[in-house]
């Protein structure tokens, strides 16, 4: 058990005795201790009673549930109350805005326990009716509701990743050659369904072989000969496994690898449907066109873009030489100041940029004035100990309702950047949130726009914005726009890099790391950025440590 699946089943089990309203101390120890490991940075499936106890908030009270849950992933308190649960009211306790308290009254009141039912509540009026669901609460609920149900059946492109991961393994063990396709070879941020090809000289027997595969569940009213339908056990995401000759596996490849759009844009269906053909640049080399790689196949802008940048490289892991927005344990991060730039440092990079939270932030431990001071202090003497390797000095200031950032201009002056973001108020209209973040662009101080939309993927939509004048703002006053490659958000959407690009924004990749291993978010950054043509003389991170502070300096 890895630690955020040890806080998860912790943080469900305290849901679940509020909803039932039982053992209100119990649940508050546990709130307590999950939040306590939350910020552990070690292993907490490795530490003995005598380790657990000493985490601030893991007290005796509740310790023999947390090392149960993180020897086995379960104990016997959550089984028993997920057995007195109805299922359905796992999937209320997901909708943003209602509580355990919130659900517990829809449970006892209206006798609710899915959400189609709660669905209907809400448009007849019942909801509305409850002591505490005012007509604000209902739309909010109605609106999740739907993005819910809309959503159900996709995964975040990590998630897919993993389980397609998995899924491959599981196939290799009957065929030779086995190959991710569909939206996952394009770094679709979110995922619709997986679709993998199998190499394979026996097409109509290939099928059959799956049924060996426990973890695969077949839909045998949508599956055909060549191509195998269902799902993974304990998924929702729809799975495509089609099976093809080696005679036709690149032009398969192709096909089930780009948008419909794409392909009519290469003429694929007229020329080279079912085709032998020894590469997949044959497609674009007999035609005069320039390769797109597989990311790009989206139908949009990718040709166009080729024409402007095509003799640019396009942005690779490699090529980044620091890593900006992170945190640490002086806000809501698990690892120290210095272990999060040791880590980095080993990954090889130039530097590294520290972006705690700032003082508006009091939920996530915003850094206060002397915070400031104590932390500069600390990332001086670091400083001092490396040749070869700085500790930049930032900060995510929010970006307050008003548009101003919150510290002052001494204060915003002592760092050597400043990520400005909205975490407050995120519900506005495009009328609020674009004179909000307008301004704060235009303040002299800031560098980098924090993940631009605030969205969630899969749990909240973003404010939305005119982008078009938020990246002409960020080039006028300087200001890098970022793509936080944090999976849940991945924010610049991929689709604005096009014009980013066009414009001659600089783009930061950043991976908002809360711990080391979120510092290998800068992956889906990467991939994500490639989709979107993110060029790598416009990444701001593949800048080099003097060009960056020229940057920083605005000069």
């Amino acid at each position: 058990m890895d630690n955020d699946q040890i806080v998860d089943a912790l943080e469900l089990l305290v849901k679940l005795w509020d909803l039932h309203g039982v053992n209100e101390f119990k649940s508050k120890n546990l709130a307590f201790a999950a939040r306590g490991l939350d910020k552990f940075p070690g292993l907490i499936s490795s530490l003995s009673e005598a380790e657990l106890v000493a985490i601030p908030g893991v007290g005796k009270v509740v310790v023999q549930i947390v090392k149960d849950v993180a020897t086995s992933g379960t104990c016997p308190d959550l089984e028993q109350i997920i057995e007195q649960t109805p299922p359905g009211l796992l999937t209320l306790l997901k909708i943003k805005g209602l509580g355990p308290k919130k659900v517990r009254t829809i449970w006892q009141e209206l006798q609710i326990t899915e959400i189609d039912d709660l669905l209907a509540a809400c448009e007849d009026g019942r909801l509305a009716n409850l002591k505490g669901f005012g007509g604000a609460v209902v739309e909010s609920v109605t609106l999740n509701i739907h993005f819910i149900k809309s959503n159900s059946s996709k995964l975040r492109i990590n998630k897919a990743q993993d389980l397609a991961d998995e899924i491959a393994q599981e196939l290799s063990a009957y065929f030779n050659k086995v190959t991710i396709a569909g939206e996952l070879r394009r770094h679709c941020e979110v995922i619709n369904s997986l679709v993998f090809l199998v190499k394979t000289d026996d097409l109509f027997g290939a099928s059959g072989l799956l049924q060996s595969v426990d973890m695969l569940e077949e839909d045998l009213k949508e599956s055909s000969p060549f191509t195998w339908r269902g799902f993974a056990k304990g998924h929702l995401i729809p799975i495509e496994i089609h099976f093809a000759s080696s005679a036709e596996f690149v032009t398969k490849l192709f096909s089930l690898s780009a948008s419909a759009d794409h392909l009519a844009q290469v003429n694929y269906y007229e020329r080279f449907d079912g085709k032998d053909i020894s590469d997949e640049k044959v497609i674009y080399d007999s035609q005069k066109m320039p390769f797109i790689v597989p990311e790009m196949r989206e139908g949009l802008q990718e040709f166009d873009w080729y024409v402007k940048h095509g003799d640019k490289a396009l942005i690779q892991h490699a090529d980044l030489r620091g890593c900006l927005h992170n945190h640490s344990t002086y806000s809501d991060g698990k690892n120290t100041l210095a272990e999060m730039a040791e880590a980095c440092r080993a990954l090889g990079l130039s530097y590294f940029g520290i972006a705690d939270h700032s003082k508006y932030a009091a939920y996530a431990g915003g850094l206060k004035e002397e915070d400031v001071i104590r932390q500069h202090e600390e990332i001086d003497q670091l400083n001092a100990q490396w040749s070869d390797f700085k500790v930049l000095k930032g900060i995510e200031a929010d970006i307050l309702p008003d548009g101003s950032l919150d510290y002052d201009a001494s204060v915003l002056s002592s760092f050597d950047y400043v990520v400005a973001s909205v975490h407050a108020g995120l519900n506005m209209d495009l009328e609020k949130a674009m004179p909000r973040v307008m301004k704060a662009i235009e303040n002299p101080y800031t560098s980098i726009l924090g993940h631009p939309t605030g969205r969630l993927l899969l749990a909240r939509p973003g404010f939305p914005l005119h982008m078009s004048k938020i990246l002409d703002a960020c080039k006028a006053n300087g200001v890098s726009i970022e793509l936080n490659a944090s999976p849940y958000r991945l924010d610049l959407d991929w689709r604005h890099i096009y014009e980013a690009m066009d414009k001659g924004v600089f783009v930061s990749i950043n991976p908002d790391a809360h711990a080391i291993a979120g510092l290998q978010d800068m992956e889906w950054g990467v991939k994500v950025g490639r989709k979107g043509g993110l060029l790598k003389e416009l990444t701001l991170n593949a800048l080099s440590l003097a060009d960056i502070k020229t940057f920083f300096a605005k000069s």
